[in-house]
């Protein structure tokens, strides 16, 4: 009977031990695979977050679950993005971009629906938030400002990633006028330079100090900044709005 007890001991403590390996090893694929998400996967989390956050059993109505919502998936969506850029050197960064073809044109269709989708959310949402008073009010106001700063974050990181795989991709193609960007210090950029570029862009609608040498870093430029403009302007009206209708 003892020898079969110390058995029963014994065999559960083996099992883990034998099965540490394999859960090191699941680990290690799942960690991998975070910090280097495509697009289209980050999109997808993204997606699963907003899509499970909707579904919470709250007392919401839609407009303010929806909002609720997207800034879940955008936020799923910035921490994968910022941990690659995170985990990338100008190698890898390199190696990255001229292996994988980002499907830039659906990203970015994507990208403009979506904002536009929460954008007409806000201010759907501003219009009731005239009929409220006290917590409610202020909650949904705080929610309006955090999707407009989620919509934000989520136009640069785009763009960051689209500017990435424009430039080594242009490096590779050995075009005449280089890879199109001119960054200061040398060196392969990174993702954080080109994240570092686009959030100049959008705060700004200017470039600083990388130089622009092809013409299509210089469309793609344009068309940033364009976006970041109206967008910027956008953020300013509502922001008015939103001082406004808390002064009433």
């Amino acid at each position: 009977m003892s020898a079969w007890r110390q058995a029963r001991q014994i065999s559960p403590c083996k099992s883990l031990v034998a099965s540490g390996p394999v859960c090191r090893g699941t680990m290690g694929a799942m960690r991998k695979h975070i910090s280097e998400t495509t697009g289209l996967q980050r999109l997808g989390y993204g997606l699963l977050a907003g899509l499970l956050t909707a579904a919470l059993p709250l007392p919401l109505v839609w407009p303010l679950r929806g909002l609720l919502a997207w800034c879940a998936g955008i936020a799923v969506y910035l921490l994968l993005a910022w941990w690659l850029c995170m985990r990338f050197d100008g190698r890898r960064t390199r190696e990255r971009a001229q292996a994988q073809d980002e499907p830039s044109v659906v990203i970015f269709l994507v990208l403009v629906l979506a904002t536009l989708a929460c954008v007409a959310a806000i201010v759907f949402m501003m219009q009731h938030t005239r009929d409220l008073s006290g917590m409610e009010r202020t909650l949904h106001i705080a929610l309006s400002m955090a999707a407009l700063a989620a919509s934000w974050l989520f136009i640069q990181a785009i763009f960051a990633f689209h500017y990435a795989h424009r430039y080594y991709q242009e490096e590779q193609r050995k075009q005449p006028a280089g890879p199109g960007l001119q960054f200061p210090g040398g060196g392969d950029p990174d993702y954080f330079d080109f994240l570092y570029y686009a959030h100049v862009i959008g705060m700004t609608s200017q470039v600083s100090d990388v130089q622009v040498s092809s013409r299509g870093m210089r469309r793609l430029t344009t068309l940033h900044a364009m976006l970041s403009f109206a967008f910027n302007m956008l953020i300013l009206a509502l922001s008015i709005n939103v001082v406004g209708s808390a002064l009433q």
